[in-house]
């Protein structure tokens, strides 16, 4: 089957990102819409070897797409209003914190993707945070073999996950730092650069910010309600790539000699368990399909839980990659 795509925000990072993605894989698309800001809208985008001409939100149909995938953050009332009303077609959104959540099928294919067939057209999907994902594969191997009881999180996230304007502002922090001058802090609200920050979004009423509760709820939904999940998010001043540390209690003690089969058996997992090498999100996770997991261990009594540093590519899979991969479930399972 060929597939009638709509893509809303391929100037963003992820729209991007996803974009080149979509270019290299094996997705038929018989025909690709692109929508975005009016002022952007009229670029001439290249997808497999031909010119795509983007168009404003106030063109956006959606009853002229069998699926639609919403990379933009920010969207206009037009583009809201319209995919409100879709009824045929599926929607797949990078931010389904927009929406309530009863209203989103929350999906990560590796963990939950079968549930893809039984959606009715018209169902929202959400690709889950990067942070949440990065999480979701590196826990999920342990968590069916020794049942998580409860889980601490503490999810170090990278500019590029607040976007284009992340970028920006640590470069320009970072520059002007290096030459002397003062920062002069951006979108972040306070230097972030040779800093971090604790507060990634705003602080809501039980002291918690909105990314905590949003990876919270997620991986709720994700690994199951019965497990206790406490949630810390940092920004940090590198570009690229997150970092998960986790600290887990379990019904069953941890063995750590049948760990590395767990991993290998996994879907979208990697377990660096060299000691002598030390991997870390540029070099290893950024640009690569699969979580990477490092030092797992147990805890100090030994009498079930574990500690480990889970690592990922925020653009790729932890949100254009997982688009993509629910698209093509969707073709082959359901848009039939």
């Amino acid at each position: 089957m060929t597939l009638n795509l709509a893509l809303l925000g391929p100037a963003t990072l992820k729209g991007e990102k996803l974009l080149e993605l979509l270019d290299e894989s094996d997705l038929a698309v018989d025909q690709l819409s692109l929508f975005e800001d009016e002022e952007q809208a009229g670029r001439s985008l290249m997808f497999r070897g031909h010119a795509t001409r983007t168009r404003s939100y106030a063109d956006f149909d959606p009853e002229q797409a069998q699926l639609i995938i919403v990379c933009e953050r920010s969207l206009d009332e037009h583009a809201r209003d319209r995919l409100a009303g879709v009824k045929q077609g599926f929607v797949v959104d990078l931010y389904p914190e927009r929406y309530d959540a009863d209203a989103v099928q929350l999906c990560l294919p590796a963990i939950n993707g079968s549930e893809l067939a039984s959606l009715d057209p018209g169902r929202v999907i959400g690709v889950p945070a990067s942070a949440t994902i990065t999480a979701a594969l590196a826990l999920m191997p342990l968590h069916q073999a020794y049942e998580l009881l409860k889980l601490n999180l503490v999810c170090l996230l990278a500019v590029s996950e607040a976007g284009r304007e992340g970028i920006e502002t640590l470069a320009q922090e970072t520059a002007r730092l290096m030459n002397g001058r003062e920062a002069e802090s951006g979108s972040f609200g306070e230097q972030l650069a040779f800093n971090m920050l604790p507060d990634v979004g705003a602080v809501v009423e039980d002291r918690r910010s909105t990314s905590e509760v949003l990876v919270r709820d997620q991986l709720s939904r994700l690994l199951g309600e019965d497990v206790e999940i406490e949630v810390s998010t940092v920004r940090v001043p590198a570009f690229y790539g997150n970092m998960v540390i986790a600290q887990a209690e379990t019904r069953q003690a941890l063995e750590l000699d049948t760990v590395q089969e767990l991993m290998d058996r996994a879907d979208s997992v990697r377990y660096a368990h060299d000691a002598k090498r030390q991997p870390n999100p540029v070099k290893d996770a950024v640009g690569q399909d699969v979580a990477v997991v490092h030092r797992i261990r147990e805890d100090a009594e030994s009498s079930g839980g574990f500690a480990l540093h889970a690592m990922g590519d925020d653009l790729g899979l932890g949100s254009a990659l997982a688009a993509l991969q629910i698209a093509q479930r969707l073709v082959s399972d359901t848009l039939q």
